[in-house]
């Protein structure tokens, strides 16, 4: 009889094998951080935005098969146990981003010790408050504004934005029930920020046809030319939802949903959200940096809705910030507020998490940094918030301090 033949209980032993012991089959050692049934690893699917020690994955232990998904910036990929092990034999994603076949038949052998792997050297960076990790040197390749573009297609997406809706009453489902959730997105603070809905219906313009049917924002330079723009599916969380539904190994095909588009080729890494230097000439605008420091959020709507309390922010459309960011903030904060920073990231696990690394990337280049909140912060008054839900009476507690 060939012990190697026969019936495999994958679930089982999904459930049955630990995170550690799972990569230790698979030749690899990791060091997960975090605690309870939610901890975060290194990403093996060499994802663009991956760095060892940076930890995009975060893994849910509780459930059986050990479900995951990397936050690295355009990445998201999602999956079990499974894929994990596949990514630690091959350092890539399944192919189709699907396990099947003959790479399913070789993770469940890993799985059920019928096929040895040996140990493979590994790089490990610590990963305690004490010692974040460190940033690598990211492309050094400036994105250049669509205006100066030598693509004349991209030339002509410069002014894409006059065809925006703005108003919720001529948006589809998707995109009103979006807005409307989120109280910042005013018609007057999307005109203003250049943001809006890019309807399915574009006519004769077929400008801008892969953000159709997205809530489209831009990112401007410093000098307010636009480099990109980034589109968010109003529906991904729906779509997400239907995705969850189906189990993995009925999922076929399909490949989980984006929340976000971003054009191939732009560094987001180099730039922050809310950058344009135009913005110094609002009124108040000085003083609140000198008082406040140099703001730093997450996202696109956290920078808006903070911008209409007349408090200025700027994003890292992440929870992890890049060298290039902490340059331009480390600049920033030395020419405008005296070297003070205060961060603002979401009042959640990933936002404390992305909070503690910047502080102490920015607090090595002699910054006076600040958390303006976390989960245990303010007797927990804030948890679960973010900044684009906040009222002028919140920033008032959360900012007095500085």
């Amino acid at each position: 009889m060939n012990p190697n033949r026969g019936y495999v209980d994958v679930d089982r032993l999904q459930a049955e094998t630990s995170l550690e012991a799972a990569a230790a089959k698979c030749g690899v050692a990791i060091t997960p951080s975090g605690s309870g049934n939610e901890v975060r690893i290194d990403c093996p699917f060499a994802c663009a935005g991956d760095h060892v020690g940076r930890k995009e994955i975060s893994v849910n232990t509780g459930n059986d098969e050990k479900v995951f998904q990397c936050h690295s910036y355009q990445c998201g990929f999602r999956g079990n146990l499974l894929a994990l092990m596949h990514g630690w034999l091959n350092g890539k994603k399944p192919t189709g981003d699907k396990l099947r076949g003959t790479e399913f038949q070789r993770v469940r052998d890993v799985l059920a010790d019928r096929v040895k792997i040996e140990a493979k050297p590994v790089v490990t960076v610590p990963t305690t408050t004490s010692a974040p990790r460190v940033l690598e040197p990211e492309s050094t390749e400036p994105n250049v504004p669509l205006i100066d573009s030598e693509n004349e297609a991209a030339r002509e997406l410069a002014d894409i934005d006059t065809k925006f809706i703005v108003d919720v009453a001529t948006m589809n489902a998707a995109a009103a029930s979006y807005v409307r959730q989120h109280p910042c997105l005013t018609p007057e603070l999307m005109r203003k920020w250049r943001c809006g809905y890019l309807p399915n219906d574009g006519g004769g313009d077929k400008r801008g046809w892969s953000l159709r049917g997205h809530i489209v924002y831009p990112m401007l330079s410093e000098d307010g030319k636009v480099l990109a723009w980034i589109g968010r599916d109003p529906a991904y969380e729906q779509k997400l939802a239907e995705y969850d539904s189906i189990r993995p190994e009925l999922r076929g095909d399909k490949i989980p949903p984006m929340k976000h588009k971003v054009p191939k080729g732009f560094h987001r890494g180099q730039e922050l959200f809310g950058q344009h230097a135009s913005r110094l000439k609002e009124p108040g605008y000085r003083e609140a940096i000198s008082k406040n420091g140099i703001i730093v959020v997450e996202g696109y709507n956290d920078v808006i809705n903070l911008d209409n309390l007349g408090i200025p922010a700027v994003a890292i459309c992440s929870n992890r910030i890049t060298q290039a960011q902490v340059e331009k903030i480390n600049r920033w904060s030395q020419q405008l507020a005296s070297g003070k920073v205060t961060l603002l990231f979401d009042c959640e696990p990933t936002g404390d998490e992305g909070a503690k690394d910047a502080l102490w990337q920015l607090t090595q280049r002699g910054l006076n940094v600040r958390l303006g909140w976390t989960q245990e912060m303010h007797g927990g008054t804030f948890k679960g918030r973010q900044p684009e839900c906040l009222s002028q009476t919140d920033c008032d507690i959360l900012l007095t301090k500085v």
